[in-house]
């Protein structure tokens, strides 16, 4: 086996990477005891009541076979917006999986179909750490406006309008037992959503003891550095900067959230398995919505706040 194939460069940087996760654990127990409260927390008090129902649905769903009568873009978006990162994405990989979208579809849906939910921005974000509701209607509408302008330029790049979209029939499973196996999936993939959750607060708060963050002077840099590990954290990090106006600080929450960071990232990778979408194309999906969102909340921030 040639030692520098692509595979083994693979192999080798994920088995190093590994082994200083777990270095740096052994190293640092408080905070990683304390990372994975937090995670854990979060986790059992705000995304699984928030996705479960929603997941369970999807499921129920795509077990009937009920979304191969509808159009795909109308479904997707709808419950991506409705329930936030990473349905959208969870959708999509269903459907690539079963056949019922192209790959090229897959992606157009991807670009504006992977969202936030409205809850969060307007309450978390917006309410909670803004502490205005006219800051979080700004978030929302520039994050959706966002999305919707990101589908239009990738759908110029990826339009298969004219590939038929591939009918399902209606399942004749026992409804009990598909119940049942759409609560076991969505539990799967909330346990994927935890576990990422847990290593990304684990990393920001790695980052942060190490001091590193405190080589930028700049504590707006500090925050959206922050936002881009890991989105959460940084909202609440912009809006403890006290030297920025609040619709600068809407721009900043509008990109990171458009952006979901690392943490949305990998959960997104890991609802798109088997789906042969790669991740570069993930990061400039999320990157360029992350700017479109930004520039729509400089536009209507001043006449909002």
């Amino acid at each position: 086996m040639d030692i520098f194939s692509s595979g083994r460069k693979k192999f080798i940087i994920a088995a190093l990477v590994t082994c200083s996760c777990c270095i740096l654990m052994v190293m640092f127990p408080s905070i990683s005891l304390y990372s994975a409260r937090k995670g854990i927390s979060l986790w059992a008090t705000d995304v699984m009541p928030a996705l479960m129902p929603f997941f369970i649905c999807a499921n129920f769903l795509t077990g009937l076979g009920v979304i191969g009568y509808m159009k795909p873009e109308w479904f997707t978006f709808f419950m991506s917006v409705l329930s936030g990162y990473p349905m959208g994405a969870k959708i999509i990989g269903d459907m690539r999986r079963q056949g019922e979208i192209s790959q090229d579809n897959a992606k157009r849906l991807l670009s504006y179909c992977s969202t936030s939910g409205p809850a969060f921005m307007m309450g978390a974000v917006g309410a909670g750490m803004l502490g205005s509701e006219k800051a979080g209607l700004v978030i929302v509408v520039a994050h959706y406006l966002g999305a919707l302008i990101n589908g239009v330029v990738y759908g110029r790049v990826y339009d298969d309008k004219a590939a038929p979209l591939l009918r399902t029939t209606l399942n004749d499973e026992n409804f009990q037992a598909l119940f049942t196996e759409s609560i076991l999936k969505s539990l799967k993939s909330l346990g994927i959503i935890l576990a990422y959750i847990i290593m990304f607060m684990l990393l920001t708060d790695l980052i942060q003891a190490s001091g590193a963050l405190f080589m930028f002077e700049d504590e707006y840099t500090r925050a959206l550095i922050k936002g881009i590990i890991e989105m959460t954290v940084g909202c609440n990090a912009i809006s403890e900067c006290g030297h920025i106006t609040e619709t600068a600080k809407c721009i900043a929450c509008s990109f990171v959230i458009s952006w979901g960071g690392l943490s949305v990232m990998g959960q997104t990778m890991s609802m798109l398995t088997d789906c042969d979408i790669p991740i570069s194309y993930i990061f400039i999906t999320k990157l360029t919505h992350g700017l479109f969102s930004a520039a729509v909340a400089f536009v209507i921030a001043p006449f909002v706040l």
